[in-house]
């Protein structure tokens, strides 16, 4: 368990302060916990103050109960950044060796996910595509002894096939070693499909966690055709909350904020030929979920 209470880190000039992370209190707990955010929101920056590789402003960060500098606690943790290091002249069952001598780690069950992957053990990781070398760090975590692992940009590079084995990997961990995942990841389908929580970061604070049957559920979707452009400005006056709007053709597409009479004052607005509710799409729900925490509006 990750226990997280009043964080702030903050970059830049005393005068000019820039918050990666403001004033955040969280735990993660047994279970997948997927974090979701466009570039720049902070989740590299949380990841690495939870391992203890940034040194945070203000607030505590406990993993198990211990303080995440403090050996214990180190021993507890294993984190894989977007871009792991190891020496480029190193085979995979060289690297694996080299991850084994910091971190306790079980060998004889990376040896069975290697096999189930197909990465040859005596190939050097210099001539790996990206995508390979994400393979074999993930493995590399999955293998770690210790309860409690971050992983970020989990799913950078991987195809399908490989995404789709990786997944019930990860589902495995926390259903039959009760591990505490905490994973990142620009592929919002993925983390839909295995975390037991999603959660928003936008300018280093978070949104409240969410089981992810419940996401989407404040948001309605209509398809309209009027005769008059419909603009943003013109629903919002009359105190709807646009999410996301976009035109194709004849046809305009509108998120909105749930409200009551949302259908009655639209068709007062521009009588529309067609007006079609229609349900949200999966792929969607994690990108309206963010343009909601910005409170702004998508227009394409």
């Amino acid at each position: 368990m990750i226990e997280i209470v009043d964080l702030d880190k903050t970059f830049g000039k005393k005068d000019m302060p820039v918050h990666a992370v403001k004033n955040l209190t969280v735990s993660f707990k047994e279970g997948v916990t997927g974090l979701v955010g466009e570039n720049g929101a902070g989740k590299s920056t949380l990841f690495r103050l939870i391992a203890g590789i940034e040194e945070k402003n203000n607030g505590k960060i406990l993993v198990d109960g211990f303080a995440n500098t403090t050996k214990e606690a180190k021993s507890r943790l294993f984190f894989l950044p977007d871009e792991p290091y190891a020496p480029a002249r190193y085979t995979v069952k060289e690297v694996a060796n080299f991850y084994h001598i910091f971190y306790d780690m079980n060998m004889n069950k990376f040896k069975e996910l290697l096999q189930k992957v197909s990465l040859p053990e005596d190939r050097k990781i210099s001539t790996f595509s990206k995508g390979m070398r994400r393979q074999l760090f993930l493995l590399i975590a999955f293998s770690m002894k210790c309860k409690n692992i971050l992983l970020d940009e989990a799913f950078d590079g991987l195809d399908p096939l490989v995404l789709d084995l990786i997944g019930e990997e990860i589902v495995k961990l926390t259903a039959d070693e009760k591990k505490t995942i905490v994973l990142s990841s620009h592929n919002a389908s993925s983390i839909q499909k295995i975390a037991d929580s999603i959660m928003i970061l936008y300018r280093g604070s978070l949104s409240e966690k969410e089981q992810k049957n419940d996401m989407g559920k404040e948001f309605v979707k209509y398809q309209l055709i009027t005769r008059e452009p419909i603009k943003k400005e013109v629903l919002e006056g009359l105190g709807l909350v646009v999410i996301s709007l976009k035109k194709i053709g004849s046809i305009t597409t509108i998120v909105f904020l749930k409200t009551p009479k949302i259908e009655y004052i639209i068709r007062g607005a521009y009588s529309p030929t067609l007006m079609e509710q229609c349900p949200l799409e999966t792929s969607e729900i994690i990108s309206l979920e963010l343009l909601f925490a910005k409170k702004g509006v998508l227009h394409e």
